[in-house]
């Protein structure tokens, strides 16, 4: 703008002239628009230099080309330049606000206008009692609940919300994107750009995923602290364990790290003294697994169902005791779990353990659970889902872990029975959650076509198939809150006594087989279908 002009005399209605001397109390200085009161207008000289048109050519008056306000459809007159002359005070002022002192940085002219006639348009609409601005903390707390790509359009309005995004984007220390499938690595780069002093991010990736993104997010996110890039099926991750590795290493400040799609990783070695938490999940035949981790205290490792998956998992976990002494949770998802598995990873004498889940081995047996027992005594959650224990193990696990196991998680063991779970309950005064899902289950009622006649194709059970259906569950137990009975098909009777559950998962087709469920001196059961 060359130099300040002065307003055009463009006529004011007389009622929009009381409406605003009543809200003000007093009148205000016809060239600043500050009240006139005990005022000394600098503006004099300033007006003195600029001819004032006459109503005779006001008509053809032209402000200049950033200032010009272009409207589609009938408006009240023309209100005075916003930069010119601030006489007239908006509703939605963000200039003098204290979080907008900065001017805004890559917004171009073109923007900055249409961002003014929208400003305008807000003015009529809103009137905050007077007061000629919106508070700054009130502009604050709308505009850090808004998501990215709201926050994103937020800045187009005007140069006040541009300020006050900018300053959200600066301050943000948490951001959750999803990143579309046709979206460019320039595009995640230019909004973690705008977060200097973000810590946690987490990319939903619907396109696919390289070390590009891993350069962009180490460039960008100097500080960051927990990374998690979540895959979709439309997305492939192509990153590979040495651009891992060496992410991981220059990154001395995460602690935090999840990652979906590891099928590319290969052999892989991670080192970092800051890292306490790990996820990998998919991963699938790995030659070379080292976590050279000193203060990872959990890890989790999800493995391929694919019967091809060969990666050596008792090398792995030998590795583990050596090099992560402070482990805490260990969750490892492996149809190649075994016995020899158990054994390596008792002899790695991890001795601040406290929760182990081993899922999906179904080489794991009874034998598994007296080696856990005898090392690691003080597990608070036990997850030995998809393995081949029977009642005789439930029985080692309450004689063990009475008095600190919380959680029990026995799903898909198709060894165990009603007695084994009565007798975990039992046992176990602590225990607070508790899965059993399809392990009292009888197997003809898989197919939808035994679904269909449930009570014919009982009839025709025979009796060396018995012992798998017309079960009864007896629970007496004071603190359990959640069980966990899904696909227990061969339940015929459920009895409580005085039990607290909070969620009871059941599904219909159990539903169909249970004759009777009995609730006695119990309370808050909520049955979910």
């Amino acid at each position: 703008m060359e130099g300040r002009h002065s307003h055009p005399s463009t006529p004011i209605p007389d009622d929009f002239v009381q409406k605003r001397g009543k809200k003000r109390g007093s009148y205000n200085c016809g060239r600043c628009g500050l009240p006139k009161k005990g005022h000394v207008c600098d503006l004099t000289k300033e007006f003195n230099e600029v001819p004032t048109p006459t109503s005779s050519d006001a008509k053809s008056f032209v402000l200049p080309s950033p200032l010009s306000v272009v409207r589609t459809k009938p408006t009240p007159p023309l209100p005075p330049p916003r930069q010119a002359v601030p006489q007239l005070r908006r509703a939605l002022s963000f200039d003098d606000i204290g979080v907008t002192d900065e001017s805004p940085g890559s917004d171009d002219d073109e923007s900055e206008g249409e961002g003014e006639g929208e400003f305008l348009d807000f003015e009529s609409e809103l009137d905050l009692g007077g007061s000629g601005k919106l508070p700054a903390n009130c502009l604050w707390e709308v505009f850090k609940r808004l998501p990215p790509s709201s926050l994103l359009s937020s800045a187009k309005v005007c140069k006040g919300w541009r300020d006050v995004s900018r300053r959200i984007w600066k301050s943000a220390e948490e951001l959750r994107l999803e990143v579309p499938v046709k979206a460019q690595i320039g595009l995640v780069g230019s909004v973690l750009q705008k977060c200097p002093g973000l810590v946690k991010l987490s990319l939903r990736m619907k396109s696919d995923v390289d070390a590009t993104m891993l350069a962009c997010i180490a460039f960008s996110c100097p500080n960051l602290d927990s990374l998690e890039i979540l895959t979709s099926e439309t997305s492939v991750n192509r990153i590979t364990g040495d651009e891992l590795g060496r992410f991981v290493a220059d990154k001395r400040c995460l602690t935090n790290l999840k990652m979906e799609g590891c099928s590319n990783l290969g052999g892989f070695t991670l080192s970092s003294t800051s890292l306490s938490t790990l996820c990998l999940s998919e991963l699938f035949c790995h030659s070379k697994m080292v976590f050279n981790c000193p203060n990872l205290k959990e890890i989790s490792l999800i493995f391929s169902r694919q019967e091809n998956e060969n990666t050596d998992l008792t090398a792995m976990v030998n590795g583990l005791g050596r090099s992560c002494p402070r482990l805490q949770n260990i969750h490892v998802a492996s149809v190649r779990l075994t016995h020899a598995v158990v054994l390596a990873l008792t002899a790695a004498n991890l001795r601040g353990l406290r929760m182990l889940s081993l899922v999906l081995g179904s080489e794991i047996t009874d034998a598994s659970v007296a080696a856990i027992a005898s090392s690691y005594s003080r597990l608070e959650l036990l997850d030995l889902s998809g393995s081949s224990i029977s009642d005789s193990g439930i029985g080692m696990i309450c004689n063990v872990f009475s008095e600190t196991l919380l959680k029990l998680l026995l799903a898909l063991c198709p060894n165990i029975t009603s007695s084994g779970i009565q007798f975990a309950a039992a046992q176990l005064p602590n225990l607070e959650l508790m899965d059993c899902g399809m392990s009292i289950c009888d197997p003809d009622l898989d197919s939808p076509a035994e679904q269909e006649n449930d009570t014919v194709e009982l009839q025709r059970t025979p009796s060396s198939k018995l012992h798998l259906i017309y079960q009864k569950l007896i629970i007496k137990h004071n603190h359990l809150k959640k069980l966990s009975l899904w696909g227990c098909s061969g339940l015929d009777e459920i009895f409580f006594f005085h039990v607290r559950l909070a969620v009871m998962d059941l599904i219909r087709r159990v539903m169909r087989m249970i004759r009777r469920v009995r609730v006695m001196k119990s309370s808050c059961i909520y049955l979910t279908f």
